[in-house]
């Protein structure tokens, strides 16, 4: 979790829900950059700590390490774990420079100094440039309040200094460095071999920090990385672009290095992608299968077509089950992504979600759900809720009213109770776990049509029966 015992920098990684299965590669690169600069730095990952152990295990780093700075990655989702590390780094020792960096903090981070005094520099966007220098200057007693891409507090309020440009050229960054984690930790580790998308989902935040560009990393010093990666025992990689689909054309360049190289042979790899990519173009899938991918994660988001729409994908339920078909048929799991509700579903476009889920899964696909859509910051869908008034915020929750008149906390709990029947009335199976999704969302469609889950029936007794009819009455 924790590698080297004196330092300049201590990155941390909060606990996110205890199950991290790939190291943080941001806090990697960011090592990387202070590492190559003779800046001594330890990362600690708190996201594979038992959860009774974090603090004290942040306690001992710093304590032992004696860190000048503390740097802290966060989402949104992982937002209170950081500002929980920044503060109780406060109370160590309050001279240790608190910085806070990722997505939620890029896009919000007057409002993050407004109201956590336990944060003292906020590095918006890509860290490998704005931070290292923050860190330079800050270590050798120099002004840093002009550099560009940092927002902090000073005694006449907040200042938000001027965007950092995009670095054009990404292999002028040194690699991540992962000697500073316990690779053994880990059952999967990651690489990024472009940055940006241009595709323009209205439910994601990636264009508040690309603008709609995409950098390429050189495919030879890629495979140079992933070599090494693999003669230090890595076995699984993922590729964490934003969409590793989007050219063909790159796509074959570095599977054929992959191949050269006889890495499938060693590793299995994953990626991130594009229905649509593959639906445009079946040879993705080829020569994924080919080349020692053994999944694609993609977004399917909805079985409505006027839902994906608004979700601003140019994608059809058809080419969901199309290109999840084409993937399968050459051996790439395609592990399809849904959001079951969001602010402009109803209870019909709902079970259309749940019908092409179920549909997926049967053909062969592996499926995973988000029972709502959260309006991340940055987000065109945030925009659109707040013009309207149907944004809704408690502490670091984000979410929605719906224009249809679907209660959310309603629509959560009847997910809730799906959840309890599917274990009721499968949970004993021998593969009940790789079929649990498809099983809760069988048995919400069925509540959705105000029906006891033909399984669960079968499994109780009369008297469960009758409660579970209570209960759906109380839903409905």
């Amino acid at each position: 979790m924790l590698a080297g015992n004196s330092m300049d920098v201590l990155l941390v990684n909060p606990r996110h829900n205890g199950k991290s299965e790939v190291p943080p590669l941001g806090l990697q690169c960011l090592a990387g950059s202070l590492q190559a600069s003779d800046i001594s730095t330890a990362i600690l990952d708190l996201d594979v700590c038992p959860y009774e152990e974090t603090d004290q295990s942040l306690i001992e780093a710093v304590q032992t390490g004696k860190p000048r700075i503390v740097g802290v990655g966060a989402l949104s989702d992982s937002l209170a774990s950081a500002i929980g590390i920044c503060r109780l780094v406060k109370s160590l020792n309050t001279g240790i420079l608190t910085v806070l960096g990722g997505i939620h903090a890029s896009v919000m981070g007057r409002q993050v100094l407004e109201t956590y005094p336990q944060v003292d520099i906020i590095v918006r966007g890509e860290g490998e440039i704005t931070f290292l220098e923050l860190v330079r200057r800050y270590l050798n007693l120099v002004d840093y309040s002009d550099i560009d891409g940092i927002s902090f507090r000073h005694a006449g309020g907040i200042s938000e200094n001027r965007e950092r440009s995009l670095e054009r050229d990404l292999d002028r960054f040194p690699l991540p460095d992962r000697s500073l984690l316990d690779i053994s930790l880990y059952p999967t580790h990651s690489v990024s071999s472009s940055r940006g998308c241009r595709r323009h989902c209205t439910f994601c935040s990636i264009q508040s920090l690309y603008h709609n560009t995409i950098r390429v990393r050189n495919p030879k010093s890629l495979i140079r990385e992933i070599d090494e990666m693999a003669s230090l025992g890595v076995r699984k990689i993922m590729f964490t672009d934003d969409n590793f689909t989007f050219s063909l054309k790159r796509l074959r360049e570095i599977c054929g290095l992959i191949t050269d190289r006889r890495l499938d042979r060693c590793v299995e790899f994953y990626a991130e992608g594009c229905l649509e990519d593959i639906c445009r173009n079946p040879l993705i899938a080829q020569i994924l299968g080919q080349s020692g991918f053994r999944a694609l994660y993609a977004g399917a988001e909805s079985g409505s077509p006027g839902i994906l729409k608004r979700y601003g994908k140019n994608l059809s339920p058809e080419d969901v089950l199309k290109g999840a078909s084409y993937c399968l048929m050459q051996n790439v799991m395609p592990v399809l992504n849904f959001i079951l509700l969001g602010p402009w579903d109803t209870i019909d476009t709902v079970r259309q979600t749940i019908d092409l889920a179920k549909q997926a899964f049967e053909n062969g696909a592996d499926i995973a759900y988000a029972e709502m859509l959260i309006p991340y910051p940055g987000t065109p869908i945030q925009e659109e809720l707040l013009r309207d008034g149907k944004f809704r915020q408690r502490d670091n929750l984000f979410y929605f009213e719906s224009y249809e008149g679907i209660s959310v906390e309603w629509f959560l709990r009847t997910c809730d109770l799906a959840r309890d029947l599917a274990k009721h009335s499968k949970g004993d199976e021998s593969f009940f776990e790789s079929r649990k999704n498809y099983y809760e969302l069988k048995c919400l469609g069925s509540l959705l049509e105000g029906e006891i889950p033909e399984e669960f029936r079968c499994r109780s007794d009369g008297r469960e029966v009758e409660n579970l009819e209570r209960k759906i009455e109380d839903l409905l």
